[in-house]
């Protein structure tokens, strides 16, 4: 407890060693999910007849298929302070995090016993070369985001006391001060085959990518630039932790 920050909020040394517990126990989860994956499937098959049944006796009933939670109204981020409308690398941009969190309404951090708690692994590439994400994204003296990084691994967490909280990676994007708009990336807008490109567990997310949900154990990969400057493979799923 002697080295714990004032506030009670692990130190920087801590949060590293935390980070890579963490992600052995990501990787254990995930070979976990690969097996009641593989076991799913084989009982879904078996389960073909009885569904079909049951579908004919209620064609009349719609099923509900909105997603839990509702879209986030994302500001935008070209008026939050101290936005990277630059080249990176970007810096994890902490100096003006309290005035962005202040215009985020985010629900609050809590990092000892979080109601909320996921881990999401995020590349970013430009013109195909990979862009370090930083440690301590949303993480300051100051101010602590429940949307933040303790690494430069590119390993996201999201530590909220909101159990409902349904983060999107926009909102990451502006606690971070980079900017990030469907089109927009740092600099960067789409021109012609250059382009803005997102992939979540290696598949193209055509929808806005503001908006690509933050879930647990997913793998984004957002990308800025032609085709051919794609990275390949393109990111699927948590490397192995070492």
């Amino acid at each position: 407890m002697g080295n714990t920050e004032q506030g009670g909020r692990p130190t920087k040394a801590e949060r590293k060693e935390q980070a890579r517990a963490q992600r052995a126990e990501i990787q254990r989860k995930r070979a976990a999910r690969t097996r009641k994956r593989a076991i799913g499937i084989a009982a879904g098959i078996c389960m073909v007849a009885a569904v079909a049944g049951v579908v004919v006796l209620f064609a009349g009933n719609k099923v509900d298929t909105t997603p839990s939670g509702e879209a986030p109204v994302l500001p935008d981020p070209a008026t939050l302070p101290g936005i990277l409308q630059s080249p990176p690398p970007w810096s994890n941009n902490t100096e003006q995090l309290p005035a962005r969190l202040a215009q985020l309404n985010l629900p609050p951090l809590n990092d000892t016993v979080p109601q909320l708690h996921h881990h999401v692994e995020l590349y970013i590439y430009v013109e195909a070369e990979p862009v370090v994400v930083p440690a301590n994204i949303g993480l300051s003296e100051r101010a602590a985001s429940p949307l933040h990084t303790h690494d430069e691994t590119g390993l996201l967490h999201v530590e909220s006391a909101d159990p409902n909280f349904h983060p999107v990676l926009g909102q990451f994007m502006d606690v971070w001060g980079t900017y990030f708009t469907r089109t927009c990336l740092g600099d960067e807008c789409d021109q012609g085959n250059r382009q803005l490109r997102v992939y979540v567990d290696g598949q193209q997310y055509t929808g806005d990518p503001t908006l690509v949900p933050l879930t647990d154990l997913s793998t984004i990969a957002v990308t800025f630039g032609t085709p051919s400057q794609l990275p390949d493979p393109i990111p699927s799923s948590l490397p192995s932790a070492g």
